[in-house]
C-alpha cells in the first residue's frame, strides 16, 4: 500500500501545482454596476435580469469573475459612476465627449419612431419632427440632433415618466409620436394595457439612428481595469447573434 501511495505523490503534487498556478494566475472577483428597468434589456423581472446582464456575464464568465447589480432609476445610477459609489453602469450609449470610459457594445439599439397608423409621421431630416409633438422620457439621450432640437426649442416634446406611459398617450392622440428603442416596444406589448392599444400603433419605417449599448466606467485605474476585463471576454463570442438568440421568445 505504501509503494501504491509513493506512486501516485507525484501525480498529486503535479495535480496540486497546476491548481495553485491557476489560482494564482486568475483571482475570481465580482464586478458591481448600476442598471435600470429598461426591459428586455435589464430589469429585476426578467429571467438573469436582462439581455444586457447576460451578455455582460457571458463576458466575465471567461475570467472567472461574476456581475452584481443595483437597479435605480436612470438619473441616479448614471450619478453613482460619477460620484464614485460604484465602478461602471449600464446600459448607455456612447458619447465621445465624455470623460468616462466605454466598454465595447454589450447590444444593439435601433431607435425609431412609434406612431398612430392613422397618422404616420412624414420626415426626411430631423427638422421635420419639429411639426410633431415627440414623446421622450427625462434624463434619456435621444440623438445629438433631436437633443439640440430640444434644448434650443425648436422641438416640441412632452416628457413621460417611462415608455408606457408614453405608449398611452399616444394612443389617445396626446401626443404624435415616440422615441423608443425598437426591442423595448416589442416587449412593452406583452403588457395588457399596451396589448390593448397596440393594434393603433406602428413603426415608422425611418430608423431614426441605430446604437449600440454600452457599460459606462470610471476613468480610474480601476475603472480601465474592468473596462479591458470586460472588452477581452465580449471578444470571445458574437454579442449580436447573442442579443437576437435572447430577443427570440420575447418576440
Amino acid at each position: 500500500m505504501m509503494d501504491a501511495l509513493l506512486k501516485r505523490t507525484p501525480t498529486l503534487c503535479i495535480c496540486f501545482m497546476l491548481a495553485m498556478c491557476l489560482s494564482a494566475g486568475v483571482k475570481a472577483d465580482t464586478l458591481e454596476l448600476s442598471t435600470i428597468e429598461w426591459p428586455p434589456f435589464t430589469g429585476s423581472a426578467l429571467p438573469k435580469h436582462g439581455i444586457n446582464s447576460e451578455i455582460i456575464t457571458q463576458a466575465l464568465s471567461y475570467q472567472g469573475h461574476t456581475l452584481a447589480i443595483g437597479i435605480l432609476p436612470w438619473n441616479r445610477a448614471s450619478r453613482t459612476v460619477k460620484t464614485g459609489q460604484v465602478i461602471g453602469y449600464y446600459p448607455t450609449y456612447y458619447n465621445p465627449s465624455s470623460e468616462l470610459l466605454f466598454s465595447e457594445p454589450i447590444g444593439a439599439s435601433p431607435i425609431v419612431l412609434i406612431e398612430r397608423k392613422s397618422n404616420p409621421i412624414i420626415w426626411d431630416k430631423a427638422s421635420d419632427l419639429n411639426h410633431y409633438e415627440l414623446g421622450v422620457l427625462k434624463g434619456y439621450i435621444n440623438t445629438v440632433e433631436i437633443d439640440d432640437m430640444i434644448a434650443n426649442g425648436s422641438q416640441k416634446f412632452e416628457t413621460g415618466i417611462d415608455e408606457k406611459q408614453n405608449i398611452l398617450k399616444l394612443a389617445a392622440g396626446r401626443i404624435d409620436a415616440i422615441i423608443m428603442d425598437v426591442n423595448v416596444f416589442e416587449y412593452l406589448k406583452s403588457d395588457p394595457q399596451v396589448a390593448k392599444v397596440a393594434p393603433l400603433l406602428q413603426v415608422n419605417p425611418k430608423i431614426v439612428q441605430d446604437k449600440t449599448l454600452h457599460i459606462t466606467f470610471n476613468n480610474t485605474q480601476e475603472g480601465k481595469k474592468w473596462c479591458d476585463t470586460v472588452n477581452q471576454g465580449l471578444a470571445q463570442f458574437d454579442v449580436q447573434a447573442m442579443q437576437d438568440a435572447l430577443l427570440k421568445p420575447v418576440k
